[in-house]
């Protein structure tokens, strides 16, 4: 009778041999993430839409006190690519289409393709909002600004500083959009003064391509949890836009919910219900989508993507060349970090 043949060993996960893969993998995930912050991984400019900040890599040290983990993540970085110099940004604009132009390009306060940069900061100050560029430049600068007061703090106390030099010392790709975004949050919808508008609070945003360039996009996007309150805040503002542009170019997309007998409604999830009106120079979307407990109410008007930012008072044959965008070459940043304090000699030995 033939043996029965033994199995065949299983591989065990210790607990010793799990916690050393997980540890192999952050090291790993934390190499790529400081790749892509100095600009080594080519990226997609960013979209007219919230951008946020990257995390800054937490295991580089100041220059001349480079501890063992940090040299290993310069080490794992460089196997998925150095860094490369960045070119200066340029843009591709194209003038608008032989189409109809929108009746008005008015929206919160601002005119769409000819107000600048300038223009909304003094608007919203008039208006008491508190409001910051949000841009993926202006964001890494400021938490550069926080980083090297660290450092000179600990300088002076004549302590070494840990910190993540490989961006704080470097720009990277996804700052070479000179766009600014001037974002103005938890803003209640009375402190606007376009209109009436049924209570809510929300974001209030304004987009420049370059601040040699006129406003390109603004919006008010806010949040609801009751449904009826988000019903009323859409149909007012699909009103007036309508008031504004006309009927709508483009039909709703989905079917909107209708209040019951008693007034109740309830919008499907994840359903973005939109309207547009769309024009040559000019777009304006009424939209409302929930996700989860919350009903998000989103009204835009800018110039459509592409198009030079002045399209609504571009003529042809007549309107000049937009100039060269004056954020194109990112400003230079500092190069010294401070140096630590000497430290206090040793008190004699006494004798």
């Amino acid at each position: 009778m033939a043996p029965h043949p033994s199995p065949r060993p299983s591989l065990r996960v210790t607990p010793v041999l799990a916690a050393l893969s997980f540890s192999v993998l952050s090291v790993l995930s934390l190499a790529v993430f400081q790749t892509a912050c100095t600009g080594a991984a080519p990226e997609a400019p960013p979209a007219a839409t919230a951008a946020t900040a990257p995390d800054a890599p937490a295991d580089a040290t100041t220059p001349g006190a480079d501890s063992a983990a940090a040299k290993g993540l310069r080490g794992l970085a460089s196997l998925v690519g150095g860094s490369k110099p960045i070119k200066p940004w340029s843009f591709d604009f194209k003038d608008p289409p032989a189409s109809p132009r929108a009746p008005s390009t008015v929206a919160f306060g601002a005119t769409i393709g000819t107000t600048m940069y300038p223009e909304v900061e003094a608007l919203v100050q008039k208006l008491g909002l508190s409001c910051a560029d949000t841009s993926v430049r202006a964001m890494m600068d400021r938490r550069r600004e926080i980083e090297r007061a660290k450092v000179t703090d600990a300088a002076a106390r004549g302590e070494d500083a840990v910190t993540a030099a490989s961006w704080v010392n470097k720009r990277s790709k996804r700052e070479s959009n000179p766009q600014l975004r001037f974002s103005c949050p938890k803003i209640t919808s009375d402190q606007l003064t376009d209109r009436v508008r049924p209570p809510s609070s929300g974001r209030l945003l304004y987009i420049f391509d370059d601040a040699a360039y006129p406003l390109r996009h603004a919006s008010y996007q806010r949040t609801h949890r009751d449904h009826a309150a988000a019903y009323a805040d859409y149909q007012e503002a699909v009103a007036a836009l309508t008031k504004l542009y006309g009927p709508p170019t483009k039909p709703l997309t989905g079917t909107l919910p209708v209040p019951d007998k008693d007034g109740k409604i309830e919008f499907p999830a994840s359903k973005n219900l939109e309207v547009t009106w769309e024009y040559g120079d000019l777009l304006a979307r009424v939209n409302v989508l929930r996700y989860g407990e919350l009903i998000t109410v989103g009204e835009r008007v800018e110039v459509p993507h592409g198009l030079r930012p002045d399209s609504p008072v571009f003529v042809a044959g007549k309107t000049p060349p937009l100039p060269p965008p004056l954020g194109a070459t990112m400003p230079p940043l500092p190069d010294a970090w401070p140096a630590a304090a000497a430290p206090a000699p040793a008190p004699a030995a006494s004798p």
